[in-house]
C-alpha cells in the first residue's frame, strides 16, 4: 500500500516491529506502518484493525478482532471495501418518518389480508421481499406474487433514495449483510413478515395447463403473511419427510409446485438454459465458522424462482405495451467466437455435441447452441459421474454477463423477449425503479422514471452488482479457508483428499476437493513431469510423459499451505508431504 497522505485509512493486521507493533496492510500489498503504543488503544498483536496514517506512523481507529477469527476477517474485509458504515442522519430521519406513516390508510390499496399468503426464504433471512398465494381456477391456477411496496416509503430524490442508488444493491457476506436500505425498512417496515400487516405491490395472473400466462393484473395491496417457510421445510414436505402442520397450506404448496412445473416446462420448450450451480451457505458459531453447506437448486427453490420469473415477465410486458421508461435485465445472446471456442473445448474433453452450422450463426442459433452444450454437459456428467464441479461452469463462462439497460428488453438465458427485475426492491435498486414505473403506469400518482437518467442508473447498478458478486465470492473463499484451517491438525495435512480439476492456469491446476473447498496445485509441486497448459485452457500436457490432465479429471491431493485471510489454499499431489503452516 502506498503510504498516502495523513488521514488516509487502511485495514491492517497488527504485527511485531522491534519492541513494538506495526500495522501491515491486510488485503493489499504494502509495507507495515509503525504504530506508537499510545495510538493503538486496546488493539493486540494479531488483531485486524482500521488504521489511520499520521505524521509519524499510524493510529488505530477501529478494532475488528483477531486475525484467527473468520468473523473478524469478514468485518475487516467489509471495512476495506468501504462497507458496513451504516447510514447518515438524514437517511435515519427519513426511516423514522416511514415508520410513523406505515399504518396510514391508502385509498388505492386492495385489502387482501384474508388471503392465505406464505413466504419461502433461506434459513436466517430477515429481508422478505416476496410472498405468494395460489388458487385453482378451472384448469388454470391463479397466482398472486406480492412484493414489498418499497416505493411507498422511499420518495424519489429523498435521502434514502439517493443512498440506495449509490449502493445499488445489498451485499451479502458470510454471516452478515451490508444492506441497500436502512434496517428499519429492510428488516421491518417493508419486510413481508408473518402475522403483520404489510403494504405490497401485487402481480396476479392465471397459469394455464400448457404454462401460458393469461389474465394478468397489477395493483397495490395490503397483505398479512400467514407463515414464513424455509427452503429446507418445503423440500422436506415435498419429499414426504415431514408435514407443514397445516393441511390448507400443504395443498397450496402442492398447487404452487404444479404451477411451477407448468411454467418451467414452457420455459424449457422455448429454449431457456438449464445449468445447475451450487454456492456455500455458512453457519457461524460466534466469530468462528461452525459449518458450511453447499446449497443446490431444489424443488423449493424452483417453485419460488418460477413464480418470480413469471411476475418479472408480466411486469415487463405491461410496461413495454404502455411505453413507460424502465430498467430491464438484459442478457445478450452468446458471441460467435465464444460458441466456437466452447465447441473446441467440448471436443477436446470428449463431450459429444453435433457440428455447428458453417458460417456466421444467427443470434437464435448461438442461443440454441448454448442450450445444446448445457444439455450435452449434463448428460456427460450423469453418464460418467465426473466433471460436476467444473463442466457446467465451462458453459456459463461462454455466456455474456447479464446487465441492466433501459433500451433493450430480452434475456437469452431465460429465452425471454421481455424481462426485468421487479421482485427484490429491498435489495436491488433497479427493482425500485421498476416499481415506480409500474405504479405510474397504474395511474397511482408516482411520476414516471426520468428516461434521460436511466442509462446512467442502469450502468451504475450493473457495476455495483458486478463488484458485489466479486466481493461475495472472495469472502466465501476466505471463510472456506478459515473452516479448512480449523479442521486441519497433525497428520491431516498429509491425508489424501479427492478432488476434481476445475481450471487450468499458466502455472498450475485449480482443484475443488472434498466437495467443498477450492485450492491451487502448482505445476512446480508435481514431480512426475513438467506440465504445459494448452491454448484453450482445458488440459495440461506433460512434456516428457505426454500425460494429459483435463478439466473434470479426478485428482488426489493433500494440503501444502493454507492462508485463511487471503482465501488461498495451496495443494500438493497426494503422497508428497504437505508443508504445515
Amino acid at each position: 500500500m502506498a503510504r498516502g497522505r495523513t488521514g488516509t485509512t487502511f485495514v491492517a493486521e497488527m504485527v511485531p516491529a522491534g519492541r513494538g507493533m506495526a500495522a501491515r496492510p491486510a488485503f493489499e500489498v504494502g509495507p507495515a506502518v509503525p504504530l506508537l503504543k499510545a495510538r493503538r488503544g486496546t488493539a493486540r498483536m494479531g488483531d485486524l484493525v482500521t488504521a489511520r496514517l499520521t505524521g509519524g506512523g499510524c493510529e488505530v481507529v477501529a478494532i475488528h478482532g483477531p486475525v484467527a477469527a473468520a468473523g473478524a476477517a469478514v468485518r475487516a474485509m467489509m471495512a476495506h471495501e468501504g462497507l458496513g458504515r451504516g447510514f447518515g442522519s438524514k437517511v435515519r430521519d427519513e426511516a423514522r418518518e416511514a415508520d410513523r406513516t406505515r399504518d396510514e390508510h391508502d385509498a388505492d390499496r386492495r385489502d387482501l389480508r384474508t388471503q392465505r399468503v406464505i413466504t419461502i426464504d433461506p434459513e436466517g433471512a430477515k429481508d422478505h421481499d416476496d410472498a405468494i398465494a395460489v388458487e385453482a381456477e378451472g384448469e388454470g391456477i391463479r397466482l398472486w406474487v406480492h412484493i414489498a411496496d418499497v416505493s411507498r416509503f422511499v420518495p424519489v430524490g429523498g435521502a434514502i433514495d439517493r443512498e440506495a442508488e449509490r449502493r445499488g444493491c445489498s451485499v451479502y457476506l458470510p454471516g452478515t449483510v451490508d444492506p441497500m436500505l436502512p434496517e428499519a425498512l429492510s428488516n421491518d417496515i417493508c419486510s413481508l413478515r408473518p402475522d403483520e400487516d404489510r403494504k405490497a405491490l401485487t402481480a396476479h395472473m392465471v397459469v394455464l395447463p400448457d404454462g401460458a400466462v393469461a389474465a394478468e393484473g397489477f395493483h397495490r395491496s395490503l397483505i398479512r403473511s400467514d407463515r414464513r417457510l424455509t427452503y429446507p421445510e418445503v423440500d422436506a414436505f415435498l419429499e414426504g419427510r415431514q408435514g407443514l402442520g397445516d393441511e390448507a397450506m400443504e395443498q397450496d404448496v402442492l398447487l404452487t409446485m404444479e404451477l411451477a412445473r407448468r411454467l418451467r416446462a414452457r420455459r424449457m420448450r422455448r429454449g431457456a438454459l438449464d445449468i445447475a450451480t451450487t454456492e456455500p451457505r455458512f453457519r457461524f458459531d460466534g466469530d468462528r465458522v461452525g459449518s458450511v453447506e453447499m446449497e443446490t437448486q431444489t424443488d423449493s427453490h424452483s417453485l419460488i424462482e418460477e413464480c418470480m420469473i413469471a411476475a418479472n415477465e408480466a411486469v415487463a410486458r405491461f410496461l413495454i405495451a404502455r411505453h413507460i421508461p424502465a430498467i430491464y435485465r438484459v442478457h445478450a445472446d452468446p458471441a460467435q467466437q465464444a460458441i466456437e471456442d466452447l465447441w473446441a473445448r467440448l471436443e477436446v474433453l470428449g463431450i459429444a455435441v453435433p457440428p455447428l452450422a458453417e458460417g456466421v450463426l444467427t443470434s437464435g442459433q448461438r442461443r440454441d447452441a448454448a442450450g445444446v452444450a448445457a444439455h450435452a454437459v449434463r448428460l456427460h456428467v450423469d453418464r460418467t459421474g465426473e466433471g460436476a464441479a467444473s463442466l457446467p461452469y465451462l458453459v456459463l463462462r461462454s455466456l455474456q454477463k447479464a446487465i441492466y439497460r433501459p433500451d433493450e428488453t430480452s434475456h437469452s438465458g431465460l429465452a425471454s423477449p421481455a424481462y426485468l427485475h421487479f421482485t427484490s426492491p429491498i435489495r436491488r435498486y433497479p427493482d425500485l425503479v421498476v416499481h415506480r414505473a409500474l405504479v405510474h403506469a397504474l395511474g397511482l400518482g408516482e411520476p414516471a422514471p426520468d428516461a434521460a437518467m436511466l442509462p446512467e442508473v442502469a450502468r451504475d447498478a450493473s457495476d455495483r452488482e458486478r463488484d458485489a458478486t466479486a466481493l461475495e465470492r472472495r469472502a466465501d473463499r476466505m471463510c472456506l479457508a478459515y473452516l479448512l484451517a480449523q479442521s486441519v491438525q497433525g497428520d491431516a495435512w498429509d491425508s489424501p483428499r479427492d478432488g476434481e480439476v476445475t481450471g487450468i492456469g499458466n502455472s498450475g491446476l485449480f482443484v475443488t476437493f472434498d466437495g467443498i473447498y477450492d485450492g491451487f496445485l502448482p505445476f512446480r509441486l508435481m514431480p512426475d513431469d513438467h506440465y504445459v497448459p494448452d491454448e484453450i485452457g482445458v488440459q495440461a500436457v506433460g512434456e516428457e510423459t505426454g500425460r494429459r490432465i483435463r478439466l473434470g479429471d479426478a485428482v488426489r491431493v493433500c494440503l501444502h499451505d493454507v492462508e485463511p485471510l487471503r482465501g488461498r489454499v495451496t495443494l500438493a499431489p497426494a503422497g508428497r508431504p504437505g508443508s504445515r503452516r
